[in-house]
């Protein structure tokens, strides 16, 4: 009987191994799935950001070609407008130079513009070279503006390589011909003006050709300029497999987007725009890897990780089927008693000893998932935690995972139909007791051989990708607000131009005691008006002027002294702990003075008027950091995300620029401002600038 015993057992242990089989199985069906839907998931977003990519490429190639377009009939209006108040004066030589200076003294600010003023006999009245002389292309071009009706202009390239550009207007007093203004513009200061800042990624690019396909402008192939993709050479393939796709732009309408495969085999995403002025085509592409080099390495991640766990998973089944399968072999071969209970003191040997090998299997286990950065936890029906990992209870604060439900973790719906869904993704701000930050959270269901469902819950802290989201859409909007204020310069100017040298003609002319002084005010708020415009114009460029080492000691030292008469730091106390080791900084000391007082004002407003701001400084690494702390109300979390946004604000009259330009200043000069506060407990600006090394 004691022998039939045991073979009855044999028979319910080769049935207990199946079920262990099946079960094995299901695991990693499960892992299967998972390593599907990320790879379905991952495909789906990779596509959509490339969409994305295009249609932003799409908006800044819109944004050159109108830039490009507004420029020159901005240049068109001043050839037309120089040669009305020409017509009125006269095209003699005296005073002339001094005239036409005058006129245009800030229209070469960014573009090279020579002007040549010729008589009516095709002489040269005037001219801003050195050296001119009308060759044969340019006679030509004379005598065809000179059947251009008034208020209109010939414009035509010049050079081999398309170098120039030539603006031509007929001067004229009622039907009598005068003469003609003639602008010659350097096409390379259009590039460095327009298309040289645009940077996609590390290897994007803006280039432009114009409407008969000759390259016009290119950042990495300069010496392909001028050259014609209709008839491309053998040299031009090295870059390209066919020109299919810039020949598909030639023959599209004005806006759009394409992609085209390099020889060495990367796609690229190509945006293009058309200008309406001077017939180019404005086209900015960027590889189509950079577009999705964040997504991969969030990939290899995820991968590692269900690869670890799948490795793990079918070590530990290896392991117990070895075991099963050694002790069955041994009870087979049982067939006698003392046999029996000799091979029962033997397995019972074995079995002790693959336990210890399978508690080693199992703490190798857990310390591959213990050094897993990311936080992993198990939750059963009931929402309670079953297990977790070290980072997990690190971020937790709790030592036994008893105690933690699925609530400490992100807000869950307990309904248990959803328990039985799919694989769910989603990011989200969490505020643990010892971490805080953005995380992604994938909640993986998974059934028990008993029938209940858990769920396995993998946090990954994004904190860092979320911030250079951000910081990426905060250069955006700081460079889409530096055009526009470039833009609103130039629309300002074009007309203030004009009525500027009208008042000049108008005050050499001689009129009763009020018209001269009404002349005279109004020539007063046009300097103002020229002046503001610079102002802001200071926020779309950088001066290169003045840039030289500074002691921030007396920076901070100068700027206090200045504010402190201001109504609004009356009543502030104003603390300035400045070692005296700390480095020199090289940078434009007028524009860091500028972020002093706009941060101590903002603290002011911050206090009521009442408080204390200490500012300090610190040597850290290579970088010289201000800080600038006060006492005042502090900044809600919501409002902290904003506060270099262009125009947010949250005073009354407020304009919501200051910190939007300081933040500007300070990255043009290599450095950044960060910002900490917490609401009712005061605010931290921090100012960080290179070092100089003299």
């Amino acid at each position: 009987m004691g022998i039939e015993n045991k073979i009855n057992q044999g028979f319910l242990a080769r049935g207990s191994m199946k079920f262990k089989v099946l079960l094995i199985i299901l695991l990693l069906l499960i892992v299967s799935v998972i390593v599907t839907l990320n790879l379905f998931f991952y495909q789906t977003h990779e596509s959509e950001m490339a969409f994305q990519i295009n249609a932003q490429q799409t908006i800044i190639a819109k944004s050159i070609a109108l830039s490009i377009d507004s420029t020159m009939e901005h240049l068109k209006e001043e050839a037309v407008s120089l040669a009305s108040l020409l017509s009125e004066r006269g095209i003699r030589k005296e005073g002339l130079d001094d005239f036409v200076g005058h006129a245009f003294e800030e229209l070469g600010e960014d573009i090279k513009i020579d002007i040549v003023v010729f008589g009516a006999k095709g002489e040269v009245v005037h001219s801003s070279l050195k050296s001119y002389s009308m060759d044969d292309e340019d006679r030509k071009f004379y005598e065809g503006a000179l059947s251009v009706p008034p208020r209109q202009v010939n414009m035509a390239p010049s050079g081999d390589k398309v170098m120039t550009l030539k603006v031509i207007t007929p001067i004229r007093r009622q039907s009598d011909l005068l003469g003609a203004v003639m602008m010659i513009l350097n096409i390379d200061d259009f590039n460095k003006k327009f298309l040289v800042p645009i940077k996609a990624g590390e290897r994007g690019h803006a280039w432009v050709m114009d409407e008969s396909g000759t390259l016009i402008y290119h950042p990495t192939m300069p010496e392909m300029v001028g050259r014609n993709i209709r008839t491309p050479s053998e040299d031009c393939f090295e870059c390209h497999n066919s020109f299919n796709a810039e020949r598909q732009i030639l023959e599209s309408p004005d806006v759009g987007y394409s992609s085209y495969i390099a020889p060495y085999g990367e796609d690229k995403l190509l945006a293009f725009s058309r200008t309406t002025q001077i017939g180019w085509i404005v086209c900015v592409s960027i590889p189509y890897s950079e577009v999705t080099a964040s997504m991969k390495n969030s990939m290899r991640l995820q991968s590692l990780l269900v690869l670890t766990i799948f490795i793990s998973t079918l070590g530990v089944a290896l392991v117990i089927i070895m075991i099963n399968r050694q002790r069955l072999r041994a009870e087979e071969k049982a067939n006698y008693a003392d046999k029996l209970r000799q091979y029962a003191t033997s397995l019972e040997e074995v079995v002790n000893e693959r336990t210890k090998e399978l508690k080693s299997e199992k703490e190798k286990l857990d310390a591959v998932v213990g050094s897993i950065s990311a936080g992993i936890c198990i939750f059963d029906e009931k929402g309670s935690c079953t297990w977790m990992n070290k980072v997990m209870t690190q971020w937790l604060g709790h030592d036994s995972a008893e105690s933690v439900s699925i609530k400490d973790i992100y807000d869950s719906d307990p309904e248990q139909d959803k328990m039985q869904g799919d694989v769910v993704q989603e990011t989200a701000s969490l505020d643990f007791a010892n971490k805080r930050g953005t995380f992604q959270i994938s909640v993986s269901p998974f059934h028990m051989p008993d029938g209940s469902t858990q769920r396995l819950i993998l946090l990954q802290d994004v904190t860092e990708l979320k911030m250079a989201e951000e910081q990426m859409i905060q250069s955006d909007k700081l460079a889409a607000l530096s055009r526009l204020s470039a833009g609103v310069s130039h629309e300002i100017g074009n007309p203030l131009t004009s009525i500027s040298s009208y008042v000049q003609i108008l005050m050499d002319m001689k009129f009763d005691d009020f018209a001269g002084e009404a002349l005279g005010t109004i020539s007063k708020h046009i300097k103002r008006i020229e002046k503001i415009l610079r102002k802001m114009s200071t926020f779309s460029r950088s001066k290169d002027d003045d840039i030289r080492p500074h002691v921030v000691s007396e920076l901070v030292n100068s700027t206090v002294e200045l504010v402190k008469y201001d109504r609004r730091t009356k009543d502030i106390d104003i603390a300035v702990k400045i070692p005296e080791d700390i480095p020199q900084v090289k940078v434009n000391g007028g524009q860091i003075i500028q972020i002093i007082t706009n941060l101590i004002l903002n603290a002011s407003d911050s206090m009521g008027g009442e408080g204390k701001l200490t500012i300090s400084a610190m040597h850290t690494g290579n970088d010289v950091c201000m800080f600038f702390t006060d006492t005042g109300q502090g900044i809600s979390l919501e409002n902290m995300k904003r506060v270099f946004d262009p125009f947010f604000t949250t005073k009354q009259t407020g304009t919501g620029l200051g910190l939007a330009v300081s933040h500007s200043i300070a990255k043009s000069f290599g450095g950044d401002i960060e910002v900490k506060s917490e609401e009712g407990r005061g605010t931290t600006f921090i100012v960080r600038l290179p070092a100089y090394e003299s």
